[in-house]
């Protein structure tokens, strides 16, 4: 919600966010600034913000460029239905995320989320699910923040074997 620094003591800062809005604040006795974000600026990671200083008689500094680091948690991954016939897992997630599927005995599985946030996940062949089994999805996004998880029931749509009938008499 802040921008911080040193500057000169009693310098102006000014920031300078990428859709040209600005803030500024006055540096202390130390030289130590904090400018608040306004808060209709959105800030996601990546972007490049400004930040330049006049001293008391109107010098301007160079300007100091610093990208915002991405620390939000991506949403949880929502996942599709997943049957006891299925070969994959799907759902969508945030664009470019890395999706990690985890199968009731440990194994793990992952993929990207595509532009639009829809990723596919082969389950592994030797996976066996037979239905009633929890599978934990969860999203790290390109920063690396893990999203929390989430769980769905495979559902059992496999059709029993015929069954067997002993042999039946006329007694």
């Amino acid at each position: 919600t802040t921008v911080s620094g040193t500057s000169e003591p009693g310098s102006t800062v000014t920031v300078m966010f990428p859709d040209g809005t600005t803030a500024t604040g006055t540096a202390d006795e130390e030289g130590n600034y904090t400018i608040e974000i306004p808060s209709n600026v959105d800030l996601n990671g990546g972007e490049d913000i400004i930040v330049t200083a006049k001293d008391k008689a109107g010098n301007p500094s160079d300007s100091v460029t610093t990208t915002v680091t991405d620390t939000t948690a991506p949403e949880a991954p929502t996942v599709n239905e997943v049957t006891s016939e299925d070969t994959t897992v799907s759902g969508t997630s945030e664009p470019g995320s890395t999706v990690t599927v985890m199968f009731p005995d440990g194994t793990t599985a992952t993929g990207t989320a595509d532009e639009e946030g829809n990723y596919t996940i082969e389950i592994p062949t030797d996976i066996n699910l037979g239905g009633g089994e929890n599978i934990t999805i969860t999203a790290k996004d390109k920063a690396g923040n893990p999203s929390e998880s989430a769980t769905t029931t495979v559902t059992d749509t496999t059709a029993p074997e015929a069954p067997t009938v002993n042999e039946v008499t006329s007694e």
